[in-house]
């Protein structure tokens, strides 16, 4: 089926403009920097924390923990593998980074952030945790329908149909609906060991409000926010927190 694009070219014989690209922040390439810790010296740090200093992340450590959750690690023809899986390689999970700056959408292909706005919306991501809203980071976990839908999608499904029985088609929707879940909790763990590896408190979370965030992010509708992961530094003191 061809796209509504391609369509109107045949209709009016007329190519459409091609679309301008958001304003874009390079970070530095995380091939160029370390993320060096034993596996187990990993494990043993990792931690939930709701305290947080306002101090900002550096660069070089965004880009490290970005990677980590979702970065190229493949060569040659394998140079679109991801740091972490997806169901039937969907890509289907967008993260967004909320920082006092403004919003950006973490493209891993060029390890860049792209400019969303450039609102200090870090408060609309905490609900019932208030003592988060002045970490320096958030990272927005976005699933996208859209994204699903390819080659190997239409055809586990016509392969669902084929079957024709009732727990198998029953199953296949649950796998669609668990899906998303378990590959946006695959970026939250890496991001989690990241953290451990840079001295980094992290917390990862439900509570927000759903359409709040939908509306700050200015999602579609195909898309919708599943976790919110706060990062930062350690505070230093019982000033820290009061502030």
């Amino acid at each position: 089926m061809k796209r509504i694009e391609d369509i109107k070219v045949m209709l009016t014989g007329k190519k459409a403009a091609p679309k301008s690209r958001p304003p874009e922040r390079d970070l530095p390439d995380p091939a160029d920097l370390p993320l060096d810790m034993p596996l187990k010296d990993v494990f043993m740090r990792r931690r939930s924390s709701l305290d947080f200093s306002d101090a900002t992340i550096c660069d070089e450590d965004l880009v490290r923990i970005l990677w980590a959750a979702d970065g190229i690690n493949g060569k040659g023809k394998n140079d679109n593998h991801r740091t972490t899986p997806t169901t039937l390689n969907w890509k289907e999970i967008d993260t967004y980074v909320v920082k006092a700056n403004g919003v950006w959408l973490w493209v891993p292909e060029r390890h860049v952030l792209s400019f969303v706005h450039e609102k200090d919306c870090r408060k609309d991501f905490c609900l019932l945790q208030p003592m988060v809203s002045q970490a320096p980071v958030h990272l927005v976990y976005v699933y996208d329908q859209a994204k699903t839908q390819g080659l190997m999608t239409d055809l586990a499904m016509q392969i669902v149909q084929f079957i024709k029985k009732k727990s198998i088609t029953t199953l296949s929707e649950e796998v669609m609906a668990h899906a998303p879940l378990l590959d946006a909790g695959a970026r939250v763990m890496a991001v989690y060991m990241a953290c451990a590896a840079l001295n980094l408190n992290c917390l990862a979370r439900l509570t927000f409000d759903s359409q709040k965030v939908h509306d700050t992010l200015g999602l579609t509708a195909t898309q919708k926010p599943l976790c919110v992961q706060t990062l930062g530094h350690k505070p230093k003191g019982l000033l820290d927190l009061a502030f």
